[in-house]
C-alpha cells in the first residue's frame, strides 16, 4: 500500500479534499488520526542551546543508536495503523491540520517513503477561518497558540503563524518536488473534476475503475466526476477535522474576497503588507484596501454610530 501525506495550514481546505480522496475506491483517506504530529513532537528537538540539541535522536544516539533506528520502527507503526484502516486500498493518505506544525521533524521520518500534496489558501480567508474556528472551539489548536503568543492582537498572530508555516511548506515542495503535488484551494473549488483528474494521476491512480458501473450515472463518467458525486452521496466518517464538512453537500465556487465581510478593516490593513509576498508568490493579488480613517476621522465615525444607535433606540421605544 503506498502513503501520502496531505499538508496544509489548518482551515485551508484540507478535510474537503481528505473527504473527495477518501471517495476514491483505491484510496483510504480518514478523518484526522493525529498520528503524525504527534510523531513531529516525539521527535522534535531544541536546537537553540550551548551543546548537543536537546531530544530523543540526540539522546539515544549518546547510547549507541542512530537515527535511522529511531525513526525504523516509529515509521513502521504509523503506517502499520493506516494499512489496518485503509484495508484493501491501494493508497493511505494522511491528513491531519496540525501536521504542517511539524513539517522539519517530520520530513527525516517520511522522505523518500511517501508523496506528498501541499494545499494553499488565500491566507486573508485562512485569518478569518481561523478566527471564527476559536470563537467555535473556545481556544485556539495548540501548535496555532504557542505561534501566536506575543502578538499584539490575534488577526497578526495568525498572519505571523501562516507566514512562518507556509515559507517551510514552500521549502518543503522545493526539496520534495519529485514526490509532491502542489495545489491552490480555490483552483480545486472552480476546476474540482480536473484538479482531482491531475491528484489521481500523481497517486498512480489512474487506470483504476472509478466505482462499479452499476453505481455509476454513465459509463462515461469521468474518476474525478465519481469521486464528487460519492464524496456527498453519503455522509463522511465521524472524526476529528473540520466540524462544518459534515454540513457540506457539494462543492460551491470560491467566493470571491470573502474575508472582507469577515476581517474588520482595520486588522486586515495591518497584515496584508506583511502577507503580501507570498500571496503574490501563490497567485493571490495583493488587495486594495480602503484606507484607514485618520483620528478626527475615526471619532466623527464613532460619534456618527452613537448617535444613530440612539436615535434607533428611542424610535423603538415610542
Amino acid at each position: 500500500m503506498q502513503g501520502c501525506v496531505l499538508f496544509g495550514f489548518p482551515r485551508s481546505g484540507t478535510t474537503l479534499l481528505a473527504r473527495l480522496l477518501d471517495a476514491h475506491p483505491a484510496i483510504s483517506c480518514p478523518p484526522e488520526t493525529q498520528m503524525f504530529s504527534a510523531a513531529g513532537r516525539f521527535l522534535a528537538e531544541q536546537v537553540a542551546v550551548e551543546g548537543p540539541p536537546i531530544g530523543i535522536c540526540t539522546g539515544l544516539g549518546f547510547l549507541g543508536l542512530d537515527e535511522a533506528d529511531i525513526l525504523r520502527p516509529l515509521r513502521e507503526m504509523l503506517f502499520g495503523f493506516h494499512h489496518r484502516i485503509g484495508g484493501d486500498a491501494d493508497v493511505w493518505v494522511e491528513k491531519s491540520a496540525t501536521d504542517i506544525f511539524h513539517l522539519e521533524a517530520l520530513r527525516p521520518l517520511l522522505s523518500g517513503h511517501v508523496k506528498f500534496i501541499a494545499l494553499t489558501r488565500n491566507p486573508l480567508d485562512v485569518v478569518a477561518s481561523n478566527m471564527d474556528l476559536a470563537e467555535v472551539m473556545g481556544a485556539q489548536l495548540p501548535e496555532l497558540f504557542a505561534l501566536t503568543r506575543g502578538v499584539n492582537g490575534p488577526h497578526e498572530g495568525i498572519a505571523r503563524a501562516w507566514i512562518d508555516r507556509q515559507m517551510a511548506l514552500d521549502a518543503f515542495v522545493a526539496a520534495e518536488a519529485a514526490h509532491c503535488f502542489s495545489l491552490r484551494y480555490e483552483d480545486l473549488l472552480e476546476a474540482p473534476e480536473e484538479t482531482l483528474g491531475r491528484i489521481v494521476d500523481f497517486l498512480g491512480l489512474s487506470g483504476t475503475d472509478s466505482r462499479n458501473d452499476s453505481n455509476s450515472d454513465s459509463d462515461e463518467e469521468s474518476t474525478a466526476a465519481a469521486m464528487i458525486r460519492e464524496a456527498f452521496a453519503s455522509p463522511s466518517r465521524v472524526g476529528l477535522g473540520d466540524f462544518r464538512v459534515h454540513e457540506t453537500a457539494g462543492i460551491r465556487p470560491p467566493v470571491k474576497d470573502g474575508w472582507r465581510k469577515r476581517l474588520p478593516r482595520a486588522a486586515a490593513a495591518r497584515i496584508v503588507p506583511a502577507l503580501a509576498p507570498l500571496m503574490e508568490a501563490h497567485g493571490y493579488g495583493r488587495p486594495k484596501l480602503p484606507p484607514v480613517p485618520d483620528r478626527k476621522a475615526a471619532i466623527r465615525q464613532f460619534t456618527m454610530s452613537v448617535e444613530m444607535k440612539r436615535r434607533m433606540g428611542a424610535t423603538g421605544q415610542e
